[in-house]
């Protein structure tokens, strides 16, 4: 974890993707007295907006992503096995990895809330805030989080397939899009694997709406043992 928080690039996506929420934010929506719980809505739509979905598949294989392609061709990839053995490497690696497209995310995120919450709360009626309301904005951080901790895999996936930064940063961002032009252009029922949903949540994942989160768990947890098949096969070489 040390190792991830020493990452520029952690915090130079977490400052962009801080960047997409103030940019994106729904400022025509500021209708002065605001009421009780606003300043949490508006938050969630900043969350939801096409400039944060655009930052997703870009800032969340930034800081990590290609971390086995910086390693492998510095050579400091053998000097590593030799210190921990291989199946040691890949649980941290693809757990680094994962978390690298997490945090980001989440403490963009979380100082975005703060903001909102210092400079529009003073604004709001005097009234109580409804607990799922804050519950709800819980969820959708998190869901990004995912979203993002996913994105992060793939990148991995691909760094450690073809040792190329190019390929490890830009094929989760085309196999994103790809998704989305499918469903905008192609197969507009497609929901269920389109990106904007995972995040919006505005469809039918069963009575509770527990289909999503066993969706995304289910991938995280697919795209992490992909990873770390790939790595143990590349590992094999060295």
């Amino acid at each position: 974890m040390n190792e991830l928080f020493r990452e520029k690039g952690l915090w130079a996506a977490a400052a962009v993707y801080f960047a997409a929420l103030v940019i994106g934010f729904p400022y025509d929506q500021i209708k002065i007295p605001l009421q009780a719980g606003d300043f949490l809505k508006l938050y969630q739509e900043a969350l939801c907006t096409q400039i944060v979905l655009f930052c997703i598949p870009i800032m969340s294989v930034l800081p990590v992503g290609a971390v086995f392609v910086r390693e492998s061709s510095s050579g400091f990839l053998k000097l590593y096995i030799n210190r921990i053995s291989r199946t040691e490497y890949i649980k941290r690696k693809t757990m680094q990895i994962y978390l690298g497209g997490i945090l980001p995310v989440f403490f963009a995120g979380l100082f975005g809330a703060l903001v909102c919450f210092l400079f529009l709360y003073p604004l709001e009626l005097v009234g109580e805030i409804a607990a799922d309301e804050v519950w709800k904005a819980v969820l959708l951080l998190a869901r990004v989080c995912l979203v993002g901790g996913i994105m992060a895999e793939v990148s991995g996936i691909f760094a450690a397939l073809f040792g190329n930064f190019y390929m490890a940063y830009g094929m989760p961002f085309v196999g994103y899009y790809l998704l989305v032009i499918l469903k905008e252009r192609y197969l507009p029922e497609m929901y269920s694997m389109y990106p904007g949903e995972w995040i919006a949540f505005e469809k039918n994942w069963g009575a509770d709406g527990g289909g999503l989160w066993w969706f995304l768990g289910t991938f995280s947890l697919a795209a992490g043992l992909l990873h770390g098949i790939v790595l143990y096969m590349r590992l094999k070489e060295i």
